[in-house]
């Protein structure tokens, strides 16, 4: 027999497809890689949305620190917590640490404590006692006393220990003939209590010289009283220990105020200390005590925002007034004119200082030469943000105007009220938000917000609960009630 040939199966191809059956073989391959490159695609999309979002809210992080800026803000703002009477002084007179306001509660029998109270809900997350009830202090109108809270600054940095320090002292004040502000009873005692700002222990609590002002730097605190005759006995010590550091007691002013204590004060700027005495004198003094810069008279002392200088309106060129410009380990600055005053500045216009008048003006931060004028009527407080400057119009009913703060030139103007309604500025980083009082029969108030970049009208909303006026406190929205309000709500978006 011959070998057996085995049969084979063989498939048959169309030569008229040919094209055909090489697409389908691959096809499967290639519809794989387009998927991948797809997938690709959109990871990097979302890769980059995720950075942008990262990238504003930390944006946002970082203006919200700045002082006097809010947290976001939307149309759907309501009451976050009513205010207690016995808390508005908390509030007002208090400071921020970590989300919560920090001050001074007195107490139906006029005892006296430290209480936080979270700034979302108004809840008291702790409290501390300071002093034993007063029967003067629980009198209904009776002024209260010096008692205050400042935050302690970081002696180290990098710490993660928020502490608050409290001047515990038995003065008291009152408003006395023609406006005078005079010690209805003068200290007999002080203590310094410095309290753990997270749980509310007491770390610290030492006795110090009779005081009625106080100041604290890094490991420090100065606490201070005007004399007899308005000079001031200033004395500085450790702030756990009580260890006195040095005294300071300047000579008698040349104006005797006859009890009148306005604008007596004690004020950490930086690492020094600055002295405010009754007849309008100020004093530069270091950490350790010396004087660096001698004393001044003055007609008008303000500070920015973040505490970082003192604007010292004294003395008179060509008739017209000077202001001063104190910063620190620097030389000071004259500029002309009164400087207005920034309610937020995110530092974008370095080396330019804002000026009052009908029609504001620019000047060189250094040479005091002027910049530039605006083009129309303009009020203060201003806001800068990304280097333009907010402020209203007096040219128009309830206009709004924004300039650029490097060349002047007008960006944007807005209508957004009526002559009678008072408007207040204020801004979250991302819009322009502007208070205003109710209209004519109106009942309540309003908040409108603005685009920054163009002044266009985003949203408006009456004031919930029939509030009259919306304003700021540190980073805190509050809203009240009435012609001259207080805070009794604070506002906030859910």
């Amino acid at each position: 027999m011959g070998p057996v040939r085995r049969m084979q199966q063989v498939e048959v191809v169309d030569d008229g497809h040919p094209a055909a059956a090489a697409d389908e073989a691959q096809g499967p391959g290639r519809v794989r890689r387009w998927w991948v490159v797809l997938l690709v695609v959109a990871l990097v999309l979302v890769g980059a949305q995720l950075a942008l979002a990262a990238r504003d809210r930390s944006s946002s992080t970082r203006f919200a620190q700045l002082p006097g800026a809010l947290p976001p803000v939307e149309a759907d703002v309501r009451v976050l917590w009513r205010v207690d009477g016995a808390d508005t002084e908390v509030l007002t007179e208090g400071v921020e640490v970590d989300g919560d306001v920090v001050g001074v509660r007195t107490g139906p029998d006029g005892a006296q404590s430290v209480v936080a109270l979270d700034l979302r809900t108004g809840d008291e997350r702790w409290s501390a006692p300071l002093a034993d009830p007063d029967t003067v202090l629980a009198q209904r109108g009776a002024r209260a006393s010096v008692t205050s809270c400042l935050p302690v600054p970081d002696a180290q940095p990098g710490s993660t220990e928020p502490r608050v320090a409290c001047l515990v002292s038995d003065a008291l004040l009152a408003i006395g003939i023609r406006g005078r502000l005079t010690v209805t009873r003068p200290p007999t005692t002080s203590r310094v209590v410095v309290v753990d700002a997270a749980d509310g222990r007491v770390v610290a609590d030492r006795t110090a010289p009779p005081a009625i002002a106080f100041a604290v730097l890094p490991g420090l605190v100065a606490v201070g009283v005007p004399g007899h005759d308005g000079h001031a006995e200033v004395a500085a010590q450790d702030l756990l220990t009580g260890e006195v550091l040095w005294q300071h007691s300047s000579p008698r002013p040349a104006l005797d105020p006859v009890g009148d204590v306005s604008g007596f004060g004690v004020l950490a700027l930086g690492d020094q200390v600055a002295v405010l005495e009754v007849g309008s004198h100020v004093t530069l003094l270091g950490a350790d005590g010396t004087v660096t810069r001698e004393r001044q008279r003055y007609d008008r002392l303000s500070r920015d925002e973040a505490d970082t200088r003192l604007e010292v309106l004294s003395g008179y060129l060509a008739f017209r007034p000077v202001t001063t410009i104190v910063r620190p380990g620097e030389s000071d600055v004259t500029i002309p004119g009164r400087l207005v005053h920034r309610a937020v500045d995110d530092g974008s216009l370095p080396g330019v200082e804002l000026i009052e008048g009908s029609r504001m003006q620019a000047r060189d931060g250094t040479t005091g030469d002027r910049l530039w004028q605006t083009d129309r009527h303009t009020s203060g407080p201003v806001l800068v943000v990304d280097g333009l400057v907010y402020c209203t119009s007096g040219d128009a009913p309830g206009e709004l105007v924004a300039y650029d703060g490097r060349t002047g030139a007008l960006v944007w103007s807005a209508s957004v009220g009526s002559y009678d309604q008072l408007a207040r500025l204020m801004t979250d980083g991302r819009v322009l938000l502007v208070g205003l009082t109710p209209e004519e029969d109106a009942p309540a108030g309003s908040l409108v917000a603005f685009s920054l970049t163009d002044g266009e009208r985003l949203w408006r909303v009456p004031l919930p609960d029939g509030l009259d006026a919306a304003w700021t406190l540190g980073h805190v929205l509050v809203a009240g009630e009435g012609g001259d309000p207080t805070p009794t709500a604070v506002l906030g978006s859910p």
